[in-house]
């Protein structure tokens, strides 16, 4: 069967809301036709799927969700947007569809208290906004699934979301709340086995973020609390950098910062994040020099 035609004969069916009174008082014949013009919208969007126009397959599962909405479905209402979402994914013309279907959907979990199921779909939206080149809102909805997730007891999970908020804050120069967001990820790695590991790195993020905002005395702060929180961060390669980052930049020494950065980048390689600092970092010593010049 034509897909077109599902859709119109579910058209129909969505339309009518009320059977007369027998039906309005046994209240069934609405819900019915809400359901039958689900089970149509449904099939229309999967044979769009198969012929992967999943532009009409997104729109006919919206029709759907519209339909298990007025059911007062609200977790059929959730999963058709939620499938709505993935077929409008598939096109860059339909990326604002998908988000809108994909916030819906996020709200109905909400308001049935499913926060983890929330979390995982607002995570979803956020690396959608991240194909899209869109940092910012990335960074806001990974912070808000990070937050449910720690509200729903998952702090790995959270501390996950916490750490792409936390950088994408420091690669659009949003230093401050960046060294925020580390600085809850380091709290909750104390004392963690399976993520203390990862401390050194956080630690260095948040010293490179300190001097990326000229900002010297808090860099030395947070390496003298670093120190506390973690002995064992003295003897790394990361504490190394940090303390020859900040004695180049102190001495305006654009060469003895990057002989160290080559020294480190040797042994353990740069990441993108890292990267990008170091290089604010750098213009920022190549201007003071200009400047003395």
């Amino acid at each position: 069967m034509d897909p077109q035609e599902l859709i119109r004969d579910a058209d129909k069916k969505a339309s009518v809301t009320s059977g007369g009174f027998l039906s309005s008082f046994f209240g069934s014949s609405s819900l019915e036709r809400y359901e039958e013009a689900t089970d149509l919208y449904t099939q229309a969007a999967n044979m769009y799927k198969v012929q992967k126009n999943y532009s009409k397959a997104g729109d006919a599962f919206v029709k759907a969700a519209a339909c298990q909405k007025k059911a007062e479905n609200a977790n059929d209402n959730a999963n058709c947007l939620i499938d709505a979402f993935k077929c409008f994914k598939q096109s860059n013309a339909d990326l604002e569809k998908a988000i809108q279907c994909l916030e819906e959907a996020i709200q109905v979990f909400l308001l049935q208290g499913q926060f983890r199921r929330a979390a995982n779909f607002e995570m979803d939206l956020a690396e959608l906004y991240e194909t899209m080149d869109d940092l910012a809102r990335a960074a806001h909805a990974y912070e808000q699934a990070g937050d449910w997730f720690a509200g729903d007891s998952a702090q790995a999970l959270a501390n996950k979301a916490y750490l792409k908020c936390a950088d994408f804050k420091a690669l659009l120069g949003e230093y401050q709340p960046a060294i925020k967001m580390y600085g809850i990820i380091i709290e909750n790695s104390l004392g963690n086995n399976l993520s203390k590991w990862s401390l050194k790195d956080y630690f260095l993020k948040v010293v490179l973020c300190n001097m990326a905002q000229e900002d010297i005395v808090g860099a030395q702060n947070s390496l003298n609390k670093f120190l506390a929180d973690d002995g064992s961060f003295e003897s790394t390669r990361e504490y190394k950098l940090a303390v020859d980052i900040v004695e180049a930049f102190q001495q305006g020494d654009s060469q003895l910062f990057t002989d160290k950065v080559y020294e480190y980048d040797q042994f353990s390689k740069l990441d993108k994040i890292k990267t990008q600092l170091l290089v604010n970092i750098k213009k920022l010593i190549a201007a003071d020099e200009d400047d003395l010049t």
